[in-house]
Formats: structure tokens, sequence, C-alpha cells
């Protein structure tokens, strides 16, 4: 089997692989629509070295180049999506061959990280992806929200071109925070303010000296006394600017009766409002990780101050052997150096490379590995990782 991206002159048949596997209640006739056009790259695996816009395959997927922070470090990344079979191809395991294909298309072209939101958390699991961040899913009545509001400066609803004004809060409210994305104009014209069903509504806000510190972007869903406001996607600066964002949704009580956010587990929000009974947080998992090549991706990252280590690491992987194996990593003056020293995956600490990733990245210390058996290693092997990657809160919001 072949992975070829689809030629031109292909758009029907990605939608129409693409609704059969997302959305089989529309029924089988493709309907014109405004879709946006994400910057993606489509790929598809076929039995023939080469092909033509005839030619069908057997399942196909979408592929977003990105850089994400990870210990303040930006690090390419390859956003998997829209993963298809149509239902006369499943269960022939075209879906192992194709990530398997992909994942070393990414080796090849320097992108070290494979990031997705999983269908089911078991279906990628197997295949070495794991949990990279939670999030709190917040529900409430808007008026719930009022005792955490602030009120001033100026909302003004806008559009797409102002992507730079709204890219700029981004970069205040997160930084370099942990699995945040460095968006291009690309990602905010065709992820972030537009959507594939409905366009969201989008308003930003200025201070009372004009500065713009926050922005949101919501959608309206139910009809008349049953709405809820969902807020897609949205950055304040600071606690004050997250304040008046809240104001924002609370000035919607008399339109909707539920407001729906998420947030990151850290969230301050349960501590911000008088009845915190009232906002009935939800703990959910978002989307996945996995390295496809460890040490382009341990080198890019950076180490804390004064850790001076070098520990042997197996690595297992059920879907790259040009992954498992044992790595050297030696960590000095806030970075570090990788040698592959072997196909077993032996070592002072032995993981699968989902759960190494995870390691590496912040979302699950040693300790917290150790204790639940996805980290084999002694005490000494579990000390040095936990100094050299300590866990952090990580919060990958972005869909795709």
């Amino acid at each position: 089997m072949h992975l070829h991206r689809l030629p031109d002159g292909t758009d029907d048949l990605f939608w129409r692989y693409v609704q059969y596997a997302f959305q089989p209640d529309a029924g089988p006739e493709l309907e014109e629509s405004d879709r946006p056009d994400p910057p993606h790259t489509r790929y598809g695996l076929y039995p023939d070295t080469s092909v033509t816009a005839d030619d069908e395959p057997v399942t196909i997927c979408s592929s977003y180049d990105f850089s994400m922070w990870a210990r303040d470090s930006r690090v390419s990344a390859g956003g998997l999506s829209t993963v298809a079979t149509p239902p006369e191809h499943r269960r022939n395991g075209y879906v192992e061959v194709m990530l398997r294909k992909l994942c070393r298309r990414y080796r090849e072209t320097d992108t070290p990280v494979s990031v997705l939101w999983p269908f089911k958390h078991a279906f990628y699991a197997q295949f070495g992806w794991a949990t990279a961040s939670r999030r709190l899913k917040w529900e409430t009545e808007p008026s719930t929200l009022r005792s955490a509001a602030a009120t001033g400066g100026t909302w003004e609803r806008v559009g797409r071109d102002a992507w730079e004004s709204l890219d700029a809060i981004h970069e205040a409210a997160t930084g370099t925070d942990d699995l945040s994305l460095d968006r291009s104009e690309a990602w905010w014209r065709t992820r972030q303010l537009r959507s594939f069903d409905t366009d969201p509504y989008v308003y930003r806000w200025r201070d009372a000296d004009g500065d713009a510190r926050a922005w949101l972007a919501y959608t309206i869903d139910g009809d008349w006394g049953d709405r809820t406001l969902y807020v897609r996607s949205y950055d304040a600066a600071d606690t004050e600017a997250f304040r008046h964002l809240l104001g924002f949704l609370t000035d919607h009580d008399s339109q909707v009766g539920e407001v729906q956010l998420e947030t990151a587990t850290d969230s301050p929000l349960h501590a911000m409002v008088d009845d915190p009974d009232d906002l009935s947080p939800k703990l959910t998992t978002g989307p996945m990780i996995r390295f496809v090549d460890v040490p382009v991706a341990l080198e890019a990252l950076s180490y804390p101050d004064g850790v001076d280590a070098t520990v042997e690491v197996g690595i297992r992987d059920p879907l790259l052997d040009s992954v498992a194996g044992r790595y050297r990593l030696a960590v000095a003056d806030g970075a570090a150096t990788v040698e592959r020293r072997g196909d077993d995956p032996t070592g002072d600490a032995v993981a699968s490379i989902g759960a190494f990733s995870q390691l590496a990245v912040g979302y699950r210390g040693a300790s917290d590995l150790a204790a639940t058996d996805d980290l084999d290693a002694d005490s000494e092997a579990v000390e040095t990782l936990a100094a050299v990657f300590p866990a952090t809160t990580t919060y990958l919001r972005e869909g795709f």
C-alpha cells in the first residue's frame, strides 16, 4: 500500500468519505456549502504507486503542520485529522498502515511530534498515542457568573481581518504555555474564526485606554427558551480581562439559559464566583500525543536550570520499529543530547512511547507514571526523570 497526497479534483471524494465517517445521518448526497479551507494536507492510502483523481483510496486522513510550545520551546508537530475509511474497506488494517506511513513522513520532514483528537481513546492508544491534556468544561446559567464579572471598557464585533489583534491577545494570554499553538494567519482565518457548520460570532474587548485585552468566538444553539451559548474559543490577557469576558457572557442572560466554556484544569473560575456549586465543572480528556522521533523531539525542548543528569531509557513502540529502542539522554545547561544505543527497549527506565511522550511534555510526572506501572524504573531513575521532566499543566485548546 502507498500513501499519496490526494490529487487535484478530489474534493468531492474527500468530503464524501468525511461525511460518511462523521455525519452519516446527513445521507449520501453531498450538499454544496461554503466550507473553510484550512491549512492541511489531504492523504489517501492506495494500492498503487501512482494515482489519479479517478482512483479511490481505501482510507484517508488530513495532516496539519504547525508549531507548538512545550517546555518553553517551539516544536514542530503534525496534527492528524479526518481519518475516514468507507465501510467496504474496514477491518483490513488499512488505518494502521496509513498511520505508520504518515508517521514515517513526519520523521522525514523533521516533525517529531504527532497530535490528534481521538474519536475513541483506546483506538489510538493501541498505536502509541496517549492523552496529552485535560480540560474543565463549565456549564452554568449566565447569572452564576455575575459575581465574578467586571464591567467597563468596550466590546466590539470584529471579522476575520482582525486576526492580528486577536493573535496579540492570544500571545499575551498563553505565551509559551505548554502545548499551546503558534497560530498562523491561515489558522486564525480558517480554524478559529470560521466553522464547518455555523460560523461563530467574534467579539473583542478594549479597556478604558483602548488596549485590546480579551476576545471570544461563540455560537448560540437551541430554541427560544432553551438556548445555550457555547464559547468555541477565547483568550484573556489577564484575570481582569477574564472578568470582563465573564461580564459579556452574563449580559446574555435574557437570551440564553446556559453558558458553556472550557478552561485549563488550573483555572481559578471556581474560586471567583460566589456560589461555585452552580458551576458544575466536568473534567474531560483532550487530545492525544506521541513522539515519532525521540532524539529530535527531546533535543528541541528546554530543561530546568541546575539539572545535570544522564539516564538511559527504553521505549516500546507498537507502530514504529524505528522509534522502539534504548536511548541515552544527557541533560546539562538547560539542553539535552540524545543518542540511540540499540533496538532493545531496555534501560534505567522503560516506558511505552505514549507514556514517555506524556512525561516529556509534562502531562504526567515520573512518580505518577511509576505508580500506575506505566514507567518501569527504580527509585533513583524515577527521581532523575522527575528532575529532568517536572510535571506541569498542559492545555492544547485547538481543535482540528
